[in-house]
């Protein structure tokens, strides 16, 4: 299951990844300027940003397996629109319905970890399924910008599309809910409750209200946009900053680009999942580690202040690179926390509240970075603006995760499987 989650992730990524590989070869085809890229480039993320709420409520209410058979079919039909595109006007408008139809992949995923892993495996299964957004854009620089360089920036939409498809059949066979999962024991089932799975965690409007009601969920959710802010103005415009700062080859900023996102692989899963899972197992503060990861990893994120200001392109790959291992590090603490801290019920719409807000800075963010970008002449300004933006996501974190606030902190009990 959790290599399900991880593969749906995958091919999210891959789908919203592609967009930025193309961004030089759309605008020569239509005559686009910086702050008008930056328009297409953010178009996703206006209508992911909208569903986000929306779809946390459906995943409460629907569970992960019905709704994701339906995004996931919704996903290949964007990539298509996007490939027979014949202007700007379509090319937004499929991305809108990409949006929308991504909506509930991240949300829906902290909702099934929190539902079928127990606290001691939480990070590593968070870490699968976060670990898998930087390890498609490891892939999919690389792989995209050599389909695009061979056949043209709309054969990778088509690639994308056809991926989709696939994984949609893939999904459809496997995937379902724990309690519905007839594959499973019941010693598993058994093990999984007792660890803290939150298997038939079903909620709606009226519970989400109540969680709206929480300073704390507020705190969380805008700390985590500090983090999305900075992570996704990196993913979106890295092709595009190599290309114009250093003037190298689409497939050159395609192999540059893939350096960072696999240290940041490597860093999520043995830090911010494995590292963590063994710190508390053996009897370490659980929150105590969470906070400490957290914030750390958010302030080596900063180092990406460093990369606008770089000399040639292998120091600015160097700076991104620790820059994205931090950021990489803070992220399945962040993503684990609606599965350990929101009320009953309402781990994915506490989930579609931090991704609403992730995605509006987001789209707030590409859209500035551009326009800075376009203004000063260089990429250091925006990127510095991003190093302030991570001071204010650990000064949140800080507060939301203070000891006084948190739940009962001992040490998680050991179980052993059956």
């Amino acid at each position: 299951m959790g290599g399900l989650l991880a593969g749906g992730i995958l091919v999210n990524f891959l789908d919203r990844t592609a967009i930025s590989v193309a961004s030089s070869s759309i605008a020569a085809d239509f005559g686009l300027d910086l702050q008008q890229l930056g328009v297409v480039l953010s178009a996703f993320t206006w209508s992911y940003c909208l569903v986000q709420l929306p779809a946390g409520l459906l995943v409460d209410l629907l569970g992960v397996s019905r709704l994701t058979r339906i995004a996931s079919a919704l996903w290949a039909v964007a990539g298509l629109l996007t490939a027979v595109a014949g202007g700007v006007g379509p090319i937004i408008a499929a991305r809108l319905l990409l949006g929308v139809a991504e909506g509930p992949s991240m949300v829906g995923a902290s909702k099934a970890t929190a539902a079928w892993f127990p606290l001691s495996e939480r990070g590593m299964a968070t870490a699968m399924f976060d670990g898998a957004t930087k390890l498609a854009n490891m892939v999919a620089f690389p792989l995209l910008a050599f389909v695009m360089s061979e056949w043209g920036w709309r054969a990778g939409f088509l690639f994308t599309s056809v991926i989709s498809v696939l994984f949609t059949a893939v999904w459809w066979w496997g995937y379902r809910d724990p309690s519905t999962a007839r594959s499973l024991r019941p010693a598993e089932r058994e093990f999984i409750l007792e660890g803290g799975a939150r298997d038939t965690d079903r909620g709606g409007a009226r519970q989400f209200r109540s969680a709206l009601r929480s300073g704390r969920i507020w705190l969380l959710s805008c700390g985590f946009a500090c983090y999305g802010y900075t992570i996704n103005i990196v993913l979106t415009w890295m092709p595009e900053f190599l290309q114009r700062e250093f003037h190298v080859r689409l497939l050159q900023s395609g192999i540059y680009s893939m350096i960072p996102w696999a240290v940041a692989t490597v860093a999520e899963l043995l830090v911010g999942g494995w590292l963590v899972d063994r710190l508390v197992r053996r009897g370490r503060n659980p929150w105590t580690v969470r906070k400490t990861v957290l914030t750390c990893g958010l302030a080596l994120g900063a180092t990406i202040g460093a990369a606008g200001s770089a000399g040639s392109p292998a120091v600015a790959v160097v700076w991104m690179s620790l820059s994205l291992a931090g950021l990489a590090i803070a992220a399945p603490v962040a993503w684990g926390l609606p599965g350990l801290l929101a009320p009953p019920g309402t781990v994915g719409a506490v989930s579609g509240l931090m991704n609403f807000l992730n995605t509006a800075a987001t789209a707030g963010g590409v859209l500035l970075t551009g326009w800075l970008a376009q203004a000063t002449g260089s990429f250091h300004a925006p990127f510095l603006f991003a190093v302030a933006v991570l001071a204010v996501g650990v000064a949140l974190y800080w507060r939301a995760l203070r000891p006084a606030a948190l739940p009962d902190s001992g040490p998680v009990r050991k179980l052993h499987r059956v």
